[in-house]
Protein backbone atom coordinates (compact mmCIF):
# COMPACT_ATOMS: atom_id res chain seq x y z
CA UNK A 1 0.00 0.00 0.00
CA UNK A 2 1.36 3.43 -0.94
CA UNK A 3 1.51 6.10 1.76
CA UNK A 4 0.64 9.62 0.75
CA UNK A 5 -2.09 11.43 -1.08
CA UNK A 6 -4.68 9.08 -2.51
CA UNK A 7 -5.35 9.26 -6.22
CA UNK A 8 -9.07 9.54 -6.87
CA UNK A 9 -11.03 9.48 -10.09
CA UNK A 10 -11.94 13.12 -9.50
CA UNK A 11 -8.29 14.10 -9.25
CA UNK A 12 -7.63 12.51 -12.63
CA UNK A 13 -10.11 14.86 -14.27
CA UNK A 14 -13.03 14.05 -16.58
CA UNK A 15 -12.73 10.99 -18.81
CA UNK A 16 -13.75 12.98 -21.90
CA UNK A 17 -12.75 16.59 -21.19
CA UNK A 18 -13.91 17.93 -24.59
CA UNK A 19 -17.52 16.85 -24.06
CA UNK A 20 -19.72 18.16 -21.19
CA UNK A 21 -21.20 15.60 -18.83
CA UNK A 22 -24.32 17.66 -18.04
CA UNK A 23 -26.98 18.95 -20.42
CA UNK A 24 -26.94 22.27 -18.56
CA UNK A 25 -23.27 22.70 -19.53
CA UNK A 26 -23.81 22.40 -23.27
CA UNK A 27 -22.75 25.30 -25.46
CA UNK A 28 -25.14 25.57 -28.38
CA UNK A 29 -25.15 24.63 -31.15
CA UNK A 30 -24.01 21.09 -30.38
CA UNK A 31 -22.78 18.52 -32.87
CA UNK A 32 -24.51 15.16 -32.40
CA UNK A 33 -22.55 12.21 -33.76
CA UNK A 34 -25.34 10.26 -35.47
CA UNK A 35 -25.04 6.53 -34.70
CA UNK A 36 -21.51 7.22 -33.48
CA UNK A 37 -20.36 8.77 -36.76
CA UNK A 38 -21.67 6.03 -39.02
CA UNK A 39 -19.91 7.27 -42.17
CA UNK A 40 -16.53 6.98 -40.46
CA UNK A 41 -16.79 4.17 -37.86
CA UNK A 42 -18.82 0.96 -37.72
CA UNK A 43 -22.38 2.05 -37.04
CA UNK A 44 -23.25 2.18 -33.31
CA UNK A 45 -19.87 0.78 -32.26
CA UNK A 46 -18.04 1.54 -29.05
CA UNK A 47 -15.17 2.89 -31.13
CA UNK A 48 -17.49 5.39 -32.81
CA UNK A 49 -19.13 6.43 -29.53
CA UNK A 50 -15.92 6.91 -27.56
CA UNK A 51 -14.07 8.68 -30.37
CA UNK A 52 -17.03 11.03 -30.81
CA UNK A 53 -17.02 11.80 -27.09
CA UNK A 54 -13.24 12.26 -27.03
CA UNK A 55 -13.47 14.82 -29.84
CA UNK A 56 -16.27 16.88 -28.30
CA UNK A 57 -19.35 15.47 -30.06
CA UNK A 58 -22.45 14.02 -28.40
CA UNK A 59 -22.70 10.30 -29.20
CA UNK A 60 -26.14 9.27 -30.49
CA UNK A 61 -27.51 5.73 -30.50
CA UNK A 62 -30.71 3.73 -31.12
CA UNK A 63 -32.20 1.24 -28.67
CA UNK A 64 -33.77 -2.02 -29.82
CA UNK A 65 -34.54 -5.19 -27.81
CA UNK A 66 -33.39 -8.81 -28.16
CA UNK A 67 -35.63 -11.83 -27.68
CA UNK A 68 -34.91 -11.90 -23.94
CA UNK A 69 -35.58 -8.16 -23.57
CA UNK A 70 -31.94 -7.06 -23.45
CA UNK A 71 -31.66 -3.51 -24.85
CA UNK A 72 -29.02 -3.26 -27.57
CA UNK A 73 -27.76 -0.49 -29.83
CA UNK A 74 -28.72 -0.77 -33.48
CA UNK A 75 -30.86 1.38 -35.76
CA UNK A 76 -32.74 -1.06 -37.98
CA UNK A 77 -35.35 -3.60 -36.91
CA UNK A 78 -33.27 -6.16 -38.81
CA UNK A 79 -29.53 -6.79 -38.57
CA UNK A 80 -28.74 -7.55 -42.22
CA UNK A 81 -27.59 -4.07 -43.27
CA UNK A 82 -25.10 -3.46 -40.47
CA UNK A 83 -24.07 -6.80 -38.94
CA UNK A 84 -22.12 -9.84 -40.06
CA UNK A 85 -22.64 -13.31 -38.60
CA UNK A 86 -26.38 -13.05 -37.96
CA UNK A 87 -29.50 -12.26 -39.97
CA UNK A 88 -33.15 -11.40 -39.51
CA UNK A 89 -35.04 -9.46 -36.85
CA UNK A 90 -33.20 -7.97 -33.89
CA UNK A 91 -36.06 -9.09 -31.65
CA UNK A 92 -35.49 -12.74 -32.64
CA UNK A 93 -31.83 -12.82 -31.57
CA UNK A 94 -30.48 -14.28 -28.35
CA UNK A 95 -27.84 -12.40 -26.39
CA UNK A 96 -25.31 -15.08 -27.40
CA UNK A 97 -26.09 -14.49 -31.08
CA UNK A 98 -25.84 -10.72 -30.60
CA UNK A 99 -22.46 -11.02 -28.88
CA UNK A 100 -21.13 -13.28 -31.66
CA UNK A 101 -22.01 -10.80 -34.44
CA UNK A 102 -19.74 -8.08 -35.83
CA UNK A 103 -20.59 -4.58 -37.04
CA UNK A 104 -19.60 -3.88 -40.63
CA UNK A 105 -17.26 -0.99 -41.36
CA UNK A 106 -18.73 1.70 -43.64
CA UNK A 107 -15.65 1.78 -45.87
CA UNK A 108 -14.61 -1.86 -45.68
CA UNK A 109 -12.24 -1.53 -42.73
CA UNK A 110 -12.12 -3.76 -39.62
CA UNK A 111 -15.41 -4.86 -38.12
CA UNK A 112 -16.35 -3.98 -34.53
CA UNK A 113 -18.01 -5.67 -31.57
CA UNK A 114 -21.74 -5.22 -31.05
CA UNK A 115 -22.81 -3.08 -28.08
CA UNK A 116 -25.57 -3.48 -25.51
CA UNK A 117 -27.10 -0.46 -23.83
CA UNK A 118 -25.55 -1.42 -20.51
CA UNK A 119 -22.10 -1.67 -22.07
CA UNK A 120 -22.43 1.83 -23.51
CA UNK A 121 -23.65 3.19 -20.19
CA UNK A 122 -20.80 1.47 -18.35
CA UNK A 123 -18.31 3.24 -20.63
CA UNK A 124 -19.97 6.64 -21.13
CA UNK A 125 -22.86 7.04 -18.70
CA UNK A 126 -22.46 10.19 -16.63
CA UNK A 127 -19.15 11.00 -18.30
CA UNK A 128 -20.55 12.75 -21.37
CA UNK A 129 -23.96 13.86 -22.58
CA UNK A 130 -25.41 11.00 -24.60
CA UNK A 131 -28.37 11.13 -27.02
CA UNK A 132 -30.18 7.76 -27.00
CA UNK A 133 -33.32 7.15 -29.05
CA UNK A 134 -36.11 4.91 -27.83
CA UNK A 135 -37.59 3.58 -31.06
CA UNK A 136 -41.30 4.27 -31.67
CA UNK A 137 -42.07 0.53 -31.76
CA UNK A 138 -41.04 0.15 -28.11
CA UNK A 139 -43.83 -0.87 -25.76
CA UNK A 140 -44.63 1.24 -22.71
CA UNK A 141 -43.01 -1.47 -20.59
CA UNK A 142 -39.83 -1.25 -22.68
CA UNK A 143 -39.81 2.54 -22.40
CA UNK A 144 -40.09 2.22 -18.62
CA UNK A 145 -37.37 -0.44 -18.60
CA UNK A 146 -34.93 1.90 -20.32
CA UNK A 147 -35.84 4.92 -18.19
CA UNK A 148 -35.60 2.81 -15.03
CA UNK A 149 -32.07 1.82 -16.04
CA UNK A 150 -31.20 5.49 -16.55
CA UNK A 151 -32.71 6.26 -13.12
CA UNK A 152 -30.67 3.57 -11.41
CA UNK A 153 -27.50 5.07 -12.84
CA UNK A 154 -28.47 8.63 -11.90
CA UNK A 155 -28.31 9.92 -15.48
CA UNK A 156 -31.15 12.45 -15.37
CA UNK A 157 -28.79 15.37 -16.01
CA UNK A 158 -26.59 13.61 -18.58
CA UNK A 159 -28.99 12.50 -21.31
CA UNK A 160 -31.07 13.95 -24.13
CA UNK A 161 -33.56 11.13 -24.77
CA UNK A 162 -35.29 11.03 -28.16
CA UNK A 163 -38.43 9.55 -29.62
CA UNK A 164 -40.52 9.90 -32.78
CA UNK A 165 -43.60 9.16 -30.65
CA UNK A 166 -45.08 12.25 -28.97
CA UNK A 167 -46.55 10.30 -26.04
CA UNK A 168 -43.16 8.71 -25.38
CA UNK A 169 -41.38 12.06 -25.68
CA UNK A 170 -43.85 13.50 -23.17
CA UNK A 171 -43.31 10.54 -20.83
CA UNK A 172 -39.55 11.04 -21.06
CA UNK A 173 -39.97 14.66 -19.97
CA UNK A 174 -42.34 13.69 -17.16
CA UNK A 175 -39.70 11.28 -15.86
CA UNK A 176 -37.28 14.21 -15.49
CA UNK A 177 -35.16 13.76 -18.60
CA UNK A 178 -34.37 16.27 -21.31
CA UNK A 179 -36.68 15.12 -24.10
CA UNK A 180 -36.18 15.49 -27.86
CA UNK A 181 -39.22 14.96 -30.09
CA UNK A 182 -38.31 13.73 -33.56
CA UNK A 183 -40.37 14.26 -36.72
CA UNK A 184 -39.95 14.38 -40.46
CA UNK A 185 -40.19 16.82 -43.35
CA UNK A 186 -43.44 18.44 -42.17
CA UNK A 187 -44.33 20.08 -38.87
CA UNK A 188 -46.06 17.62 -36.54
CA UNK A 189 -49.73 17.81 -35.64
CA UNK A 190 -48.75 19.17 -32.22
CA UNK A 191 -48.08 22.91 -32.14
CA UNK A 192 -44.85 24.34 -30.76
CA UNK A 193 -46.84 25.50 -27.72
CA UNK A 194 -48.20 21.98 -27.15
CA UNK A 195 -44.72 20.50 -27.47
CA UNK A 196 -43.26 22.96 -24.98
CA UNK A 197 -46.29 22.52 -22.73
CA UNK A 198 -45.53 18.80 -22.53
CA UNK A 199 -42.13 19.65 -21.04
CA UNK A 200 -40.27 18.79 -24.24
CA UNK A 201 -37.34 21.16 -24.72
CA UNK A 202 -35.75 19.84 -27.94
CA UNK A 203 -37.13 18.90 -31.34
CA UNK A 204 -35.38 16.99 -34.11
CA UNK A 205 -36.94 17.66 -37.51
CA UNK A 206 -35.64 16.34 -40.80
CA UNK A 207 -33.07 18.69 -42.30
CA UNK A 208 -35.45 18.84 -45.28
CA UNK A 209 -37.99 20.77 -43.21
CA UNK A 210 -38.24 24.24 -44.78
CA UNK A 211 -36.11 26.92 -43.15
CA UNK A 212 -39.21 28.97 -42.45
CA UNK A 213 -40.56 26.14 -40.30
CA UNK A 214 -37.19 25.71 -38.58
CA UNK A 215 -37.29 29.41 -37.67
CA UNK A 216 -40.83 29.06 -36.35
CA UNK A 217 -39.68 26.36 -33.95
CA UNK A 218 -36.62 28.36 -32.92
CA UNK A 219 -38.69 31.47 -32.29
CA UNK A 220 -41.04 29.39 -30.11
CA UNK A 221 -38.12 28.79 -27.76
CA UNK A 222 -37.43 25.16 -28.65
CA UNK A 223 -33.92 23.83 -29.16
CA UNK A 224 -33.96 22.62 -32.77
CA UNK A 225 -31.54 19.91 -33.92
CA UNK A 226 -32.14 18.83 -37.55
CA UNK A 227 -31.09 15.41 -38.84
CA UNK A 228 -29.08 14.12 -40.66
CA UNK A 229 -26.35 16.27 -42.15
CA UNK A 230 -23.65 14.60 -44.27
CA UNK A 231 -20.92 16.48 -42.41
CA UNK A 232 -20.32 19.13 -39.78
CA UNK A 233 -19.73 21.64 -42.56
CA UNK A 234 -23.27 21.04 -43.82
CA UNK A 235 -24.59 21.52 -40.31
CA UNK A 236 -23.06 24.95 -40.12
CA UNK A 237 -25.16 26.04 -43.11
CA UNK A 238 -28.39 25.66 -41.10
CA UNK A 239 -30.30 28.76 -39.93
CA UNK A 240 -28.91 30.82 -37.07
CA UNK A 241 -30.26 29.89 -33.67
CA UNK A 242 -30.44 26.11 -34.01
CA UNK A 243 -29.64 24.09 -30.91
CA UNK A 244 -27.51 21.63 -32.82
CA UNK A 245 -27.55 19.09 -35.61
CA UNK A 246 -27.08 15.38 -36.25
CA UNK A 247 -24.34 14.29 -38.64
CA UNK A 248 -22.89 10.97 -39.78
CA UNK A 249 -19.48 12.62 -40.03
CA UNK A 250 -18.79 15.23 -37.34
CA UNK A 251 -15.06 15.26 -38.12
CA UNK A 252 -15.18 16.74 -41.65
CA UNK A 253 -14.82 20.53 -41.40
Amino acid sequence: MFIGAAITLASLGPAYPETPDRVSQLELPVTISHRGGADVYPEESMEGFTTSARDGFLPEMDIQFLADGTPVLIHDDTVDRTLDGVSGEVSDLSLEEWDSAKIKHPTGGPTAETVTLNEALDELGGKVVMVPEIKPEATSAEVDQVLDEFDERGLEDSLIVQSFDFATAKSIAERGYTSLYLFGTMLPSESAAQIAGAGIEWVGPSAKLPNSDLRTLIEAGLHVAPYTMASAEDGRQLPHGIGGFFTDDPWTK
